[in-house]
């Protein structure tokens, strides 16, 4: 690994705040001589509502207008990468595209996002992310230059997606102020392994009605109804996440 990108991954993870990301994601762009840089995550809030957050250096009217518009339910290039992790070349994939989605190129175009390559990534807790680099100009097939950014941005988007993500929840838990004790994480896990709370007490070695207290105070906590309404927001937000014992047995296919 080169040291340029060892250095770019460390400012990586000990970014501070989106705007730090922002300038990272712009040297990136340049090392790779690329006109501008996004990086796309969608965040679930719910299980049927989600944030998206934009963090570059693209036309802000553009990404206003993008967002306005709903476009990412139309753009190929989302559809394709929220899906896969494949890289996406823009005009290979969309020289056949006609109707509404040409016209949305159209004016893409017009913010001088010509052409440009995205590649997609996904994550357990439900958040999306999409990387994309652009160009003012059309870009051969399979150029050094496409090559190589791909390289580039496969190591990277781990990174940046991981930070953008750990900051975004750090908002999230700022503003909603939800914090949930130890125990009461642990008692949500376990009821999300299908125990109940006898099974629960057993296992943590401690009351029934101990059990049944700690997720009362997280139902409260989350502001929630019930158990499974409690274990969702608290995947969702990154309060609880799944668990693996160190003494685990792997499972192995030939």
């Amino acid at each position: 690994m080169d040291q340029w990108l060892v250095d770019i991954i460390e400012k990586i993870k000990t970014s501070n705040d989106l705007s730090g990301i922002r300038c990272i994601l712009v040297k990136i762009r340049e090392h790779l001589n690329f006109r501008n840089i996004i990086y796309v995550v969608k965040c679930p809030e719910t299980f049927t509502r989600s944030s998206t957050v934009f963090v570059g250096d693209y036309p802000s009217e553009w990404v206003e207008r993008y967002s306005e518009r709903g476009y990412v339910n139309i753009d190929p290039v989302a559809l394709h990468c929220f899906n896969s992790q494949s890289p996406y070349h823009w005009k290979h994939y969309n020289e056949h595209t006609e109707g509404v989605v040409r016209k949305f190129f159209g004016e893409a175009e017009e913010f001088k996002l010509c052409d440009g390559i995205s590649i997609g990534t996904s994550h357990f807790d439900g958040k999306t992310g999409l990387i994309s680099l652009a160009v003012d100009r059309s870009m051969a097939k399979d150029s050094a230059q496409q090559r190589h950014a791909i390289i580039y941005m496969n190591a990277l988007q781990p990174f940046i997606h991981e930070r953008i993500s750990q900051l975004f929840q750090q908002s999230q838990k700022s503003t909603l102020s939800i914090h949930l004790t130890e125990r009461e994480k642990t008692c949500l896990v376990w009821v999300a392994e299908g125990k109940t709370a006898h099974d629960i007490a057993a296992i943590l070695s401690i009351s029934e009605a101990t059990v049944v207290f700690h997720l009362k105070n997280s139902i409260q906590k989350l502001n929630v109804t019930n158990r499974s309404q409690a274990i969702a927001k608290s995947v969702l937000l990154g309060l609880i996440s799944p668990q693996f014992p160190h003494n685990s047995v792997p499972n192995y296919h030939f």
